[in-house]
């Protein structure tokens, strides 16, 4: 069905939505084109997401506009004379879209990206879990309620730096592509936004260890020789030092103490949000905890989420404000693989699914709120799934 996506953009949008989310619960080959069809889908999103109040996205496109006046030489010899090399990628993005006169590109690039890889997470884990519809269902609408589209479009370099690096773990461990893919889109994340790395870290921490239990010596001592290479640039360029310096920002530095951080500490509606995400966390942690004792096929991986999510949990706990959620985004992408991996064979598989329903309910209110706050909801919703694409008020 998929492939009526691109007229039905011209007809009635909605339906080209619901036609992608059916094949992607129930198509059983064709993923590539699927996930093109994704792509187009949400690029359309992000592009109808026109940010209306003061935020991370009117921020970025201040710097767009500001690349606009530079040269493609002038551009990089600056990034590179400027010793802000590592920012290669999120630098890219920004002169790239300054290249066209459409600063809407920058939300429809990141939303596109960040769903990508969210489906191409949800494909991957229904190839190789023998889970039952009712369950690809669950997984497929917990990932749409957690990702929330102010985030996928408007937080633009944190989110899509986790989502580039989500795409090299699954590469590798689901697919069993070259380990230099996953090196590769680890360091295409890094250099989008060097708050990921604790991501890497703790991935690359897991491979090492497993390598040497599994005696895969060639990785293992690749490994070794990457981390002490790394380990000395990361030092003598600074990027501990950048990392560090974003970490205390947030959580006790100018970040922390900003009026619009105290506001959003205080707000009520803000904090149970939050602690709705530690409940998931620990209905997920323990999802996965099962999981890894009763299916070896994906052992790795839940081994990676719940110590990325107990980590997550702790910054929920005793950091301030918004911080933690930019740890969540690799929760939040790997949820569809956690919640469809736990399929018919599990006890209490009834209270399992009544649990799913409730944290999709609340988090779909969550997802409609925050849209409603940050854009013209009523326009946002009528421009993407009920106007036609060249509909035009």
């Amino acid at each position: 069905m998929s492939i009526f996506v691109i007229p039905l953009l011209f007809i009635f949008p909605i339906i080209g939505f619901f036609s992608l989310f059916f094949d992607l619960i129930y198509q059983k080959k064709g993923y590539v084109f699927i996930l093109l069809m994704a792509i187009v889908l949400f690029f359309w999103v992000g592009l109808n997401y026109v940010p209306d109040t003061d935020s991370d996205l009117v921020r970025y496109f201040d710097i767009v506009q500001l690349d606009s006046g530079y040269t493609l030489n002038y551009f990089y010899n600056n990034l590179i004379s400027s010793g802000n090399a590592i920012n290669i990628v999120q630098d890219s993005l920004f002169f790239f879209v300054s290249r066209f006169n459409n600063l809407q590109l920058l939300p429809a690039i990141t939303t596109s990206l960040v769903f990508f890889s969210g489906f191409f997470v949800f494909l991957n884990a229904k190839k190789m879990t023998n889970s039952s519809s009712i369950f690809k269902i669950l997984a497929l609408c917990t990932f749409l309620s957690l990702m929330r589209i102010d985030i996928a479009a408007g937080n633009v370099r944190n989110i899509s730096a986790v989502s580039l690096i989500t795409i090299g773990i699954i590469s590798y461990d689901m697919l069993g592509k070259s380990y230099f893919i996953q090196l590769l889109f680890f360091i295409l994340g890094l250099s989008m936004h060097i708050g990921a790395l604790p991501i890497v870290v703790i991935k690359l921490v897991i491979d090492l260890l497993y390598s040497l239990y599994k005696s895969k010596w060639l990785i293992f001592w690749g490994l070794m020789v990457l981390s002490a290479v790394s380990f000395i640039l990361f030092i003598k360029l600074g990027i501990f030092d950048t990392a560090i310096g974003k970490f205390n920002e947030y959580s006790t530095g100018d970040v922390a103490t900003s009026a619009w951080f105290q506001i959003l500490q205080n707000s009520i509606k803000f904090k149970i949000y939050k602690y709705l995400i530690v409940l998931y966390l620990f209905f997920t942690i323990f999802l996965s905890w099962q999981q890894y004792f009763k299916f070896k096929s994906l052992r790795k991986i839940n081994l990676f989420y719940i110590i990325t999510s107990i980590l997550t949990l702790i910054f929920a706990l005793v950091q301030p404000g918004s911080t933690f959620l930019r740890y969540f985004y690799l929760q939040i992408l790997l949820s569809s693989l956690i919640i469809m991996n736990h399929y018919d064979r599990v006890k209490n598989k009834d209270v399992f699914i009544l649990i799913n329903i409730f944290f999709i309910a609340v988090f779909l209110y969550y997802q409609i709120y925050y849209i409603g706050i940050n854009i013209d909801e009523s326009k946002f919703f009528k421009d993407t799934f009920l106007y036609p694409i060249w509909f035009e008020e």
